[in-house]
C-alpha cells in the first residue's frame, strides 16, 4: 500500500498516549495522540499538499476508485467543543500495541518518564500517512511513527495540585473526629 512519511511542525499534544497505550472503544490497545496546530500553519499547508501527493498515487487510486473520502485527515478543531483547538486543524495518529512510537526530548534523548511527555506540551511529530477504503470507510489515516518534545505547555488534563490547595481548617467538624 502506498504510504508518504510526514513530519509535523510545533503542534500542542492532546490525548496523549504515546508510552503506555491504551484500550480503544473496540478493545485493541494502541498508542495514539491528538495534534494540534494552527489553520494558517505550515504544517497545515504542508499536510495538504501530502494529502494531494498520496491521493494522485496510482495504488491509491485504484484503492478509493469512486469512493468518496469520508474521513480527513485534517480535521477542523472549531468543531470540537474544546478551546484548545479553536482556530485549528488536528491530526490524530495511532500505532499499534507492537508498534510502539520513539519517544525523545528536544536533544533527541528516549524520554521513559510519563510526566514528561504530557497532553499540553509543545512536540513535533512523524506519521506515516495512508489511504484506506475498507467496510464503508475510506479516508487518510495517520500512522504514529514518533514524538519529539519541544517545549513545556500548560496541562491540558487536572491541573496541577501545590501545597497551598490543602487546606488543615477544612478538615475539622465533618463527624469523623469520633471514628479517629
Amino acid at each position: 500500500m502506498a504510504t508518504l512519511k510526514f513530519t509535523t511542525g510545533l503542534s500542542l499534544l492532546s490525548y496523549a498516549h504515546v508510552l503506555k497505550p491504551a484500550e480503544t472503544l473496540n478493545g485493541d490497545m494502541k498508542y495514539s495522540a491528538s495534534l494540534v496546530f494552527a489553520k494558517n500553519s505550515n504544517t497545515a499547508k504542508r499536510a495538504k499538499e501530502a494529502v494531494a501527493k498520496l491521493m494522485d498515487n496510482e495504488e491509491v487510486k485504484k484503492l478509493m476508485g469512486k469512493t468518496k473520502i469520508k474521513y480527513e485527515l485534517l480535521r477542523d478543531g472549531d468543531e470540537k467543543d474544546d478551546k484548545n483547538y479553536e482556530g485549528c486543524y488536528f491530526i490524530n495518529a495511532k500505532a499499534n500495541e507492537d508498534h510502539k512510537p520513539k519517544v525523545m526530548d528536544r536533544d533527541r534523548v528516549e524520554i521513559a518518564d510519563p510526566n514528561e511527555i504530557y497532553s499540553g506540551c509543545y512536540v513535533q511529530a512523524v506519521l506515516n500517512l495512508y489511504a484506506y477504503n475498507k467496510n464503508g470507510n475510506s479516508g487518510i489515516g495517520a500512522s504514529l511513527l514518533g514524538i519529539r518534545k519541544i517545549k513545556d505547555g500548560e496541562p491540558l488534563t487536572g491541573g496541577h495540585v501545590s501545597d497551598d490547595d490543602f487546606d488543615d481548617s477544612l478538615l475539622e467538624g465533618d463527624g469523623l473526629d469520633d471514628l479517629m
